[in-house]
């Protein structure tokens, strides 16, 4: 509670008498508790890529076009993604103890940055939507947390998250796994970069990517594989018609 003990005391005189005291919202204590699980139990491992973003960056443009509304990211990063997961499915699944649940189902997580801090809000049965139809449900979704108006299901479950910290100017960083799976995709701002292509330097946008899983259940050599399928994938990205 809010209750200051003798030890609170002690720490502020430590501290000097110039602060305020703010308690966490209930909101911001079940991030912290979740977010304390994870990284206690889950031994980490994060490594880093970068893919050049020009055709999802262009299939972008295309959607909004396409549905004269708003196409966030995610809903091309999702549709490029799912197949990759499909292919590595021990990144889509739940470690029970000595058992790994392989799920079948995709869905998948996004976080949103609210007042409150991110939420991790889920489009469930990523796989079977189009681009369009996934760009509308994650509006949707994102509103929905902003307004404190999003239903509990819809932020419990997901199968594997993605973070774009890009849509806050972030470019690398440590993403910290949802517990209850395996890996988190954390997609920076696409800056233009320099790049060698055919012996040249040429000046292209390139997504800087940050992969966290659990090394209790992926290993680092399919770790690597697991990104440079991503990277592939984001890369080649060819709408379905």
């Amino acid at each position: 509670g809010g209750r200051i003990t003798k030890a609170d005391v002690e720490e502020a005189a430590l501290l000097g008498g110039d602060f305020e005291r703010v308690p966490l919202s209930p909101m911001r204590r079940a991030i912290a508790q979740h977010l304390a699980r994870s990284w206690q139990e889950i031994p980490h491992v994060t490594i880093y890529g970068e893919a050049d973003a020009t055709r999802l960056l262009r299939a972008r443009t295309d959607l909004a076009a396409d549905t004269r509304d708003a196409a966030p990211l995610e809903s091309l990063l999702i549709a490029a993604i799912v197949p990759v997961l499909k292919e590595f499915p021990t990144f889509n699944a739940t470690l029970q103890g000595d058992t790994l649940l392989l799920h079948k189902r995709y869905d998948i997580g996004f976080a949103v940055d609210t007042t409150e801090g991110l939420m991790v809000t889920v489009v469930r049965d990523a796989d079977r939507h189009r681009p369009a139809e996934l760009a509308r449900k994650i509006v949707e979704l994102a509103v929905a947390a902003r307004e404190r108006s999003i239903a509990a299901a819809d932020l419990r479950g997901a199968t594997f998250t993605i973070s774009n910290i890009g849509a806050v100017g972030g470019r690398f960083g440590t993403p910290i796994i949802p517990y209850g799976t395996t890996s988190i995709l954390s997609i920076g701002r696409a800056d233009l970069q320099p790049a060698v292509e055919r012996d040249r330097v040429v000046v292209a946008r390139r997504f800087p990517l940050s992969l966290s899983y659990d090394h209790r259940a992926i290993d680092g050599a399919t770790g690597r594989r697991f990104m440079s399928a991503v990277v592939d994938a984001i890369e080649a990205y060819d709408p379905a018609p």
